[in-house]
């Protein structure tokens, strides 16, 4: 038998994470790097297949990722630094926000978002410096919620679930902190929990139609067929675009015949 087939070679630069795959939705160990995808038999890379690209979060799982040629990483790069270096400058002037498009936003939550990139393009090794100096300038709320993501990102759940909810003591009008927490408590497979943190959020914003597909996720994950029904007609009110999805209809029909409920939408 000849075993030949196609894979990623001469990888450089290997950074791990940890992180839910955008393709089959685990949550599992994921790869950066740079390389090369060849053809092979016998496992031996024979000839090249594309050109030398940057991976990132390469899953474990389905061994999936985002592929980026190396002629176009650097412009990426440039901006990645461009921003850091700016929200760093905002942070050293004693500013905690930054207007984008008009709108104030939290620089700690900018910090937050981008450091995942940062650490992969391993731009930096670990959020120590940058935590230092959020709180050199007294922003406690923006370096918890760094040192969340940097724990979230090294597979630590539970010191990043303790460090969001200080930042959430620093800033509870930050919908985004608490969605955090109920987010990595549903990861944990602590669904009563994670349902009752969401619930807060929806005090916070009633109309969120990501928060509702969420707790429908843990009802369906529950098998709790009132409940999914209940949570799918909260949807369709707000989406009703929605009704069209034929996979959410199958399982919205099926939690409707289990229950016994008629939904607003059946």
């Amino acid at each position: 038998m000849i075993i030949y087939g196609s894979q990623m070679y001469f990888k450089e630069n290997v950074v791990k994470s940890m992180g839910v795959c955008e393709h089959c939705g685990r949550y599992s160990q994921q790869t950066s790097y740079q390389g090369r995808k060849f053809g092979h038999i016998y496992f031996i890379p024979l000839f090249p297949m594309a050109p030398r690209s940057q991976v990132l979060n390469e899953c474990g799982s389905c061994n999936m990722g985002s592929h980026i040629p190396l002629e176009q990483l650097e412009p990426i790069l440039e901006d990645i630094r461009d921003n850091f270096k700016t929200w760093i400058g905002h942070v050293q002037d004693g500013k905690n926000e930054v207007h984008l498009e008009g709108e104030p936003v939290n620089v700690g939550l900018l910090l937050h978002d981008l450091l995942e990139n940062l650490y992969l393009l391993q731009e930096v090794d670990s959020a120590g410096s940058i935590v230092s100096v959020l709180k050199s300038q007294d922003m406690h709320s923006e370096a918890e919620m760094v040192s969340a993501r940097w724990h979230e990102l090294q597979g630590d759940l539970s010191r990043a679930i303790a460090s969001y909810k200080t930042a959430h003591e620093h800033s509870p009008e930050e919908i985004r902190i608490l969605y955090n927490i109920g987010r990595l408590q549903q990861m944990q497979g602590n669904n009563p929990q994670a349902l009752l943190t969401y619930e807060k959020c929806l005090e916070m914003e009633p109309d969120s139609l990501r928060l509702r597909l969420d707790i429908a996720g843990i009802h369906e994950s529950e098998k709790d067929f009132p409940k999914i029904v209940e949570s799918y007609d909260k949807v369709y009110d707000l989406c009703p675009e929605l009704v069209g999805d034929k996979g959410m209809k199958k399982v919205y029909k099926k939690a409707c015949k289990k229950s016994g409920v008629q939904g607003k939408y059946l």
